[in-house]
């Protein structure tokens, strides 16, 4: 459900800043976004963006998918009905349903901003049943675990989907294109994040400020650097109230991870910023793979 909002979110961020259906570098941008690249290549498709847009929003052939996304969500809940609450079954079921039933036609670009909107309402009331109706034992913390983490690799695309857009290679390799403060304004509200920003920045924002705020501010429920100090928190609640202690190396992958994320210095967009994105969605990942190993291997 996390994947299918974020996704939501990416989608609509590129088709507003996109020039055109044929804007090759924008859609592309898109794809390397999530590596997709080779993936998209292997369907014969023409790199357009209403083709992209419908591989990633209803071809269930995609993993990467809304589509495949919320069956995934479906298939889970369903296999553990006997402790998903009511609400949250029927959210899922029913967006579920809403997307399996769309059609190529139905899905286009002027449609976009509405279909993802639909999507972002539905994860979020999801999100809604979850807080208000969910036990709070362990199946919850591994919950809000999946969540955070998810939310944090997703932040990290969002804030990088329009690198291309902003830098340019110069003698230094981190030659900037100055970007539009309106574009800013756009990436903070497809964060759900722009009034949460104005609430510590009064003025509009530019490129140092909001990539910051999305990356390191603690307060803000979507900013990467809260994903994690909460996804270390639900560790430790695992640990502490139930005996599941992580392993060393998920302990040490934690840890680094949240001293990766605990500077203090401005960031700048370039590539510099690029490098440190992959940097963070790497440990995110050796995160995941080694919480899944601890917890849900075969021994």
């Amino acid at each position: 459900m996390e994947r299918a909002d974020n996704l939501a979110r990416l989608l609509s961020v590129a088709e507003g800043f996109a020039t055109g259906d044929d804007d090759k570098a924008a859609w592309r941008g898109v794809l390397d976004t999530f590596s997709d690249g080779p993936a998209f290549a292997k369907t014969g498709k023409q790199l357009t963006g209403l083709n992209v847009v419908r591989w990633y929003f209803i071809d269930k052939k995609n993993p990467n998918s809304i589509a495949s996304a919320l069956a995934a969500a479906r298939e889970n809940a369903r296999a553990l009905r006997h402790i998903t609450p009511t609400e949250t079954w029927k959210q899922i079921n029913m967006l579920n349903g809403i997307i399996a039933r769309l059609t190529a036609r139905q899905v286009t670009l002027p449609k976009l901003a509405d279909l993802c909107e639909q999507v972002r309402l539905g994860c979020q009331a999801h999100q809604g049943g979850v807080d208000g109706a969910w036990y709070r034992d362990e199946a919850w913390l591994f919950h809000r675990l999946g969540c955070e983490l998810e939310r944090a690799d997703q932040t990290t695309r969002l804030v990088d989907v329009k690198y291309y857009q902003i830098t340019e290679p110069g003698d230094d390799g981190d030659a900037i294109i100055p970007p539009d403060i309106v574009w800013w304004n756009s990436l903070l509200r497809s964060a759900s994040s722009y009034h949460a920003f104005r609430r510590r920045h009064a003025l509009s924002a530019g490129p140092t400020e909001a990539a910051s705020f999305l990356l390191f501010d603690e307060d803000c429920p979507r900013s990467v650097r809260l994903s994690v100090n909460e996804a270390a928190e639900r560790l430790r609640e695992l640990e502490d109230d139930y005996g599941a202690a992580p392993s060393p190396e998920l302990r040490q992958i934690c840890h680094s991870l949240v001293d990766l994320l605990a500077r203090t210095e401005p960031v700048k967009p370039g590539r510099a910023l690029h490098r440190y994105l992959d940097d963070v969605q790497l440990q995110l990942i050796s995160f995941a793979e080694a919480l899944s190993e601890r917890y849900f291997g075969p021994d």
